[in-house]
């Protein structure tokens, strides 16, 4: 089975990269023992789900469903960082092949999808913004 883990970690990862802005995981990054600055993201595990062989087999395919808060200061501060986080999770090359890998060992992620753009919430007041995008990602074992 999948170590759910090790997918959060390696989708921390991915993002830092694709962003160049601090990432954490369920909690607001910080930078030496201060909260960063915004813009950041946020990124939160949701489902996962198993599918195909028998619970007790060790080669079932997997399904996770991750969360990514784009923290920001301004409405278009929000929607650049969000644009940042797309790209990196979904970016493909001229030859299809993924911009920014996903690696987990043992495992394949063979597909990638948006599950929900929700957009910056519309407070024009606010002094943080909030950009909510959901992926589901598709795992098979290697091999």
């Amino acid at each position: 089975m999948i170590e759910r883990r090790l997918v959060t970690q390696a989708l921390e990862t991915l993002l830092a990269a694709a962003t160049g802005k601090p990432v954490a995981t369920g909690a607001v990054p910080t930078s030496g023992a201060k909260p960063a600055e915004p813009p950041y993201s946020v990124l939160r595990s949701l489902t996962l789900t198993l599918d195909g062989a028998p619970l007790t087999d060790l080669n079932e395919d997997s399904a996770t469903t991750y969360q990514v808060d784009c923290v920001a200061r301004t409405h278009a501060q929000a929607e650049w960082l969000a644009d940042r986080v797309r790209a990196g999770v979904l970016g493909r090359d001229d030859h299809g092949a993924w911009r920014h890998a996903l690696t987990v060992p043992g495992w394949s992620c063979y597909a990638r999808e948006l599950a929900l753009d929700a957009g910056p919430e519309d407070d024009p007041g606010a002094v943080i913004v909030f950009y909510v995008i959901r992926f589901q990602l598709y795992w098979t074992p290697a091999g």
